[in-house]
């Protein structure tokens, strides 16, 4: 991949398809498990994202609320004014996902105010949308994958996506230890099973994690384990339960790491 805006703006990169258009009640609060990434445009009305286990994620303005990859949620509008709302279903291409999705971050919010250079775009994936002439859907689905692109970029811009893991990610080899580490740190995940992920040796393996993301392989994984681990304390899960979760056979060992890498035992940290 020689520039990611090359594989950003491929046609087969992603796709979009939109699902709901129209006005949801504040009574309708039952999480929805999307077996796919989900886009939701907020045009009207303040929303709680409603995730497991996490305080609600306010919406207070019209905003783009988009779930990269598969991700139990729903939207609750916090008045009895109800929610005004467009959403749909979206997935990436292997390679786009490897290259790119896998550096997103679980969230993005974007207010709609941020959308202001391509302000014509928006009101028109609005309108066809909601529209029923012959066609319309069809078209609202690429003018939503239009949206996607931009959205995307913005994240590179505005550093939603780690620049060094995003430059791994294109890479073929690191990019399936990557993808270990994000979908099994809670398994034994040691250097030579990274190693042999990405076909290559130990030595040459640490080599180029490095050179790539800018920390060692081990490193990396500590870190990620660590960044899930506050997640699930800042959502009051037990100290033992999430050592358990990330990857640790005993508490203590843990509670060391943590101690390590945020610099405060995770008990206080989640005071």
């Amino acid at each position: 991949m020689s520039n990611p805006y090359d594989l950003i703006f491929d046609s087969s990169s992603f796709n979009a398809q939109v699902v709901f258009v129209g006005t949801r009640c504040d009574q309708d609060n039952l999480l929805h498990n999307y077996r796919t990434g989900a886009i939701h445009f907020v045009k009207s009305g303040s929303a709680d994202v409603l995730l497991p286990g996490a305080p609600p994620l306010r919406i207070a303005q019209p905003s783009l609320v988009f779930f990269p990859h598969a991700h139990r949620h729903w939207l609750q509008g916090v008045d009895g004014n109800g929610l005004e709302l467009v959403c749909a279903t979206t997935s990436f291409s292997d390679r786009f996902n490897e290259a790119v999705a896998l550096s997103l971050p679980e969230v993005i919010v974007l207010p709609l105010a941020q959308l202001s250079s391509i302000e014509h775009t928006l009101q028109a994936f609005f309108a066809e949308a909601a529209s029923q002439s012959p066609g319309s859907r069809q078209l609202a689905d690429r003018l939503c994958e239009v949206l996607l692109g931009f959205l995307m970029r913005h994240a590179m811009e505005q550093g939603h996506m780690k620049a060094g893991l995003l430059a791994a990610a294109g890479d073929r080899r690191i990019a399936l230890a990557l993808k270990a580490i994000h979908t099994q740190f809670c398994e034994a995940l040691d250097l030579d099973a990274l190693a042999n992920r990405a076909g290559m040796s130990r030595t040459r393996f640490v080599e180029r994690f490095k050179a790539l993301v800018g920390t060692s392989p081990h490193q990396y994984l500590v870190g990620y384990r660590m960044d899930v681990a506050q997640q699930l304390l800042a959502a009051k899960v037990p100290v033992k339960a999430v050592a358990a979760r990330v990857g640790y056979a005993t508490a203590s060992a843990f509670v060391r790491s943590f101690k390590e890498v945020v610099g405060v035992p995770p008990g206080a940290w989640a005071r």
